[in-house]
């Protein structure tokens, strides 16, 4: 290591006191880090449904339920539909929510809450680190219209630090303010729930605190620490081992190991992408490859089409696929790279526990079904047209294959 590294590191942990505070403070026995719930946001709103839920073993009764949608309703709101104003936080102090509906997951929406008694329903969409899907709000939106059309409907849009939803007949609410509810109901009834759910509520406030909001005291150190070691946390951000790289190593034994190389080449293009190509593909010149496409919080298997200097051929290809729509997408040719087939293997749900181990038992169980199934399938149509696609003198020359 250059000596201007080391002393970056050296200046970074050697008597430097906001370290030692924020290493503290992170040394605390926190039971939800213990099991790996930091941002998974699947666990996330379990817990939060299981303390919006009357029903549960909380001894809270509808406590944390009515005090949540009491505080939601608060706060400014100005929505492109007035019948989304017509519960107010007085509606929701006399009513009675013992009969609460709590769903995880339902229409996939995050937490459905649902009162018959009330003629209320309410809708939870939970984003930590996620994007809004295409159109995914108003679809939420119109599916708690349509099945619950006697009710009065509250719409609330949860992330980190309150962001905007795109429909405005979302309510907008954020972590810190779930945390200082936890932290309000475990003063006022720390008798009542019992030493064993004040310490999950506790628990729970404080990884909110360290982990999803960024006005913390946690953030704050961690702020001032960067800004002053700001080289020597580059220098380890840059050499971090991370889940991604760790993938894409995993899959190039687990391909080294199970293909036939006498058949079948494996290129390590990066991280991010490992090229299947049948050899008699490559020893042919055609712009074509299966590659596995390894994003941060994706994994799929995609076939491309490539850019080639010779537009007969990525012709051909292209026609053959569209031949064939039950093995390929239908897709128009591009200039450069054109997929024709996609086969996803991990989502962005799968990534949430981020174990590696289970992750890969799902890479290796969907590739011993795709290599038998699909890729055999296509390997025979391409090779039985072979001849055809080349026009046997034809030579080409695919390019990068990225």
């Amino acid at each position: 290591m250059p000596p201007t590294e080391r002393a970056l590191l050296e200046s970074l942990i050697v008597d430097n006191e906001d370290l030692e505070k924020l290493e503290l403070k992170l040394a605390q026995f926190n039971i939800f880090e213990a099991i790996g719930v930091v941002r998974q946001e699947l666990r996330h709103s379990n817990f939060l449904a299981f303390l919006l839920n009357p029903s549960e073993n909380h001894r809270l009764d509808d406590i944390f339920l009515k005090r949540f949608l009491k505080l939601v309703l608060l706060e400014e709101y100005e929505p492109t539909d007035e019948k989304y104003t017509k519960v107010s936080p007085v509606d929701i102090d006399i009513a009675d929510f013992t009969d609460a509906d709590v769903r995880r997951e339902w229409q996939n929406i995050d937490i459905l809450i649902h009162s018959p008694r009330n003629k209320l329903v309410c809708a939870i969409e939970n984003k930590i680190d996620a994007e809004e899907g295409m159109d995914q709000l108003i679809k939420y939106q119109n599916t708690v219209e349509q099945e619950f059309k006697d009710c009065q409907a509250i719409l609330i849009y949860l992330t980190p630090e309150g962001n905007p939803p795109s429909k405005k007949n979302w309510r907008i609410y954020n972590y810190s303010k779930i945390a200082e509810i936890i932290d309000s109901i475990c003063i006022s009834y720390k008798s009542t729930v019992g030493t064993d759910v004040y310490t999950l509520m506790t628990h729970y406030s404080t990884l909110i605190r360290r982990h999803i909001v960024s006005d913390s005291e946690v953030a704050e150190l961690c702020r001032k620490i960067y800004t002053k070691h700001k080289q020597a946390l580059d220098l380890i951000f840059e050499h971090r081992p991370d889940l991604q790289s760790e993938i894409a190593t995993r899959i190039h034994e687990l391909l080294i190991r199970e293909i036939d190389s006498q058949k079948i080449s494996v290129h390590f293009w990066s991280k991010g992408y490992i090229g299947i190509i049948p050899k008699k593909w490559e020893e042919n010149n055609l712009p074509l490859s299966f590659q596995f496409e390894n994003s941060p919080q994706r994994l799929i298997v995609k076939m491309l089409i490539y850019e080639n200097k010779d537009k007969f051929i990525r012709e051909k290809i292209h026609d053959i696929s569209q031949k064939n729509i039950h093995l390929f997408k239908k897709k128009t040719l591009t200039p450069k790279f054109t997929t024709i087939y996609t086969k996803s293997v991990l989502s962005y749900k799968d990534y949430e526990d981020a174990d590696i181990e289970e992750l890969m038992n799902k890479v290796q169980d969907c590739w011993r079904h795709f290599i038998k199934n699909d890729f055999v399938t296509i390997e025979n149509l391409i090779n039985t047209n072979i001849d055809e696609i080349i026009c046997k003198d034809i030579s080409v020359y695919p390019e990068d294959k990225v």
